[in-house]
C-alpha cells in the first residue's frame, strides 16, 4: 500500500534499530490486555448515532458495508492521505482520521495513517492522542492481530520498546504465524544482543515466507547466524 507497504514497514524498523543503535520458540503468553492506557485515555468516543461501530474486518460481509467502506475511502481516508502527503498535516487528517476510527476503530489504513501523520509531527488538540486510537481500538477488537501489531510499531517509534514488545507478543499471541511480526521480534532481540532469540524468530519468519533479508544479514556481520535445524518428516501412517 502506498506510503506503507510491507517491505517500507519492515526496512523501515532495519533502519531505525540500527540508528539506535519447527522454529522453536514456544507459544506466546499473551500480556494483560487492560493497563494505564485505559486509564489515561478513558472510554472511547460514542459511535455514529445511526451506524455504530463495526469491524474493519466485516468490510465486505454485505453491500451495505461495502458502500459504507467506499464512502470512507472517498470521503475520508484519502483527502487525509492527501493532505499528509501533501505536507499540510492541519488540514483535514486528523477530522478524517477520527471520522473513520470512531466508527470503525480497527480501520488499518486510518492506523496506518494516524501514524504516518503523528510521527510527520501532526499535532490537533480537538483530539485524543494517537495512542488512545490503538488503546480503543485494542478495546474493540482485541483478537484483531492488525491492531496490535501496528500499535507496536507506533509505540516503538515513540521509544516505548518494552511496550512495543508487548504488543508485538500478544499480536504473534493471535496469530502465531505471523512472518512480519517474528521479523520485528527478531530485531528486538537482535538490538538486546539476543542472539538465540533473534535466531529463532528469524528461522521463523523465513520459514513463514517473510521476504526481506536484513535480520539474516545482521546476524551474520555478527558471526550470530546459522541456519535452522531440519525439521523432522512425519512419520508415514
Amino acid at each position: 500500500m502506498n506510503g506503507f507497504s510491507r517491505q517500507r514497514f519492515a526496512t523501515s524498523v532495519l533502519i531505525a534499530l540500527v540508528m539506535v543503535a519447527d522454529s522453536g520458540i514456544a507459544a506466546e503468553s499473551p500480556p494483560a490486555s487492560g493497563d494505564e492506557l485505559d486509564l489515561s485515555c478513558g472510554p472511547p468516543p460514542l459511535g455514529h448515532p445511526r451506524k455504530g461501530k463495526r469491524d474493519y474486518r466485516s468490510r465486505d460481509a454485505s453491500k451495505q458495508n461495502q458502500s459504507d467502506w467506499a464512502s470512507h475511502e472517498y470521503g475520508h481516508i484519502r483527502p487525509a492521505e492527501e493532505a499528509l502527503h501533501s505536507g499540510k498535516l492541519q488540514f483535514g487528517v486528523m477530522n478524517n482520521l477520527h471520522f473513520v476510527l470512531h466508527k470503525v476503530p480497527n480501520h488499518e489504513r486510518a492506523l496506518r495513517l494516524l501514524i504516518q501523520w503523528d510521527l510527520a509531527g501532526g499535532r490537533d488538540p480537538a483530539y485524543a492522542p494517537p495512542r488512545c486510537y490503538f488503546a480503543w481500538a485494542r478495546s474493540f477488537a482485541p483478537d484483531d492481530s492488525a491492531v496490535w501489531h501496528y500499535g507496536a510499531y507506533y509505540f516503538w517509534r515513540k521509544g516505548e520498546v518494552r511496550r512495543a514488545e508487548q504488543w508485538w507478543r500478544q499480536a504473534l499471541a493471535i496469530d502465531p504465524e505471523n512472518a512480519e511480526v517474528h521479523y520485528n521480534l527478531g530485531l528486538l532481540a537482535l538490538q538486546n544482543s539476543d542472539y538465540e532469540l533473534a535466531r529463532t524468530r528469524a528461522w521463523a519468519a523465513y520459514q513463514a515466507g517473510y521476504p526481506l533479508p536484513g535480520l539474516r544479514d545482521a546476524l551474520v556481520q555478527a558471526g550470530q547466524w546459522r541456519e535452522a535445524p531440519a525439521r523432522p518428516e512425519s512419520a508415514e501412517r
